[in-house]
């Protein structure tokens, strides 16, 4: 039977240096520490507000007899939390230019929340809203 030829010291050592590359570059899978609880959303509280005032606008505009602004908050309502809208209690009558106002002041605070978020996705969604809400702003001014 053949002498089965010894590891060199330098291979043993290229070999150990390339096993323990290879076990320092794997990843289980499992992230943070077992049993740590995830940091909270920081957009959670920003989302709530802003769900909050188009609930708000959406009521305003059912008020004033514009179901347009009211589908338009609705449909964002529905994509911040995938549930409709809930009703909630409907200001008394409200004029036109108290809408378009309101519906001005709106498309603000939505640029102003996509500034504040910190998810990118989140920030990019508001954006679009308030652009939504400027559109049809400028649209109807014409």
């Amino acid at each position: 039977m053949p002498a089965v030829p010894r590891p060199t010291r330098r291979s043993a050592l290229a070999l150990a240096a390339v096993g323990l590359v290879a076990l320092t570059g794997c990843d289980d899978g499992g992230g943070d520490t077992p049993g740590a609880t995830p940091a909270p959303d920081p957009d959670v509280d920003l989302v709530d507000r802003v769900r909050g005032r188009l609930r708000r606008a959406e009521r305003l505009a059912v008020a004033a007899g514009d179901p347009g602004w009211a589908r338009l908050h609705a449909a964002h309502i529905e994509a911040l939390d995938g549930r409709p809208a809930r009703s909630g209690p409907a200001p008394g009558p409200v004029s036109a230019a108290a809408l378009r106002a309101r519906e001005e002041r709106l498309a603000e605070e939505l640029a102003n929340a996509a500034v504040a978020a910190a998810s990118g996705a989140l920030a990019r969604l508001l954006a679009s809203m308030s652009a939504a809400v400027s559109q049809r702003l400028a649209a109807e001014a014409t």
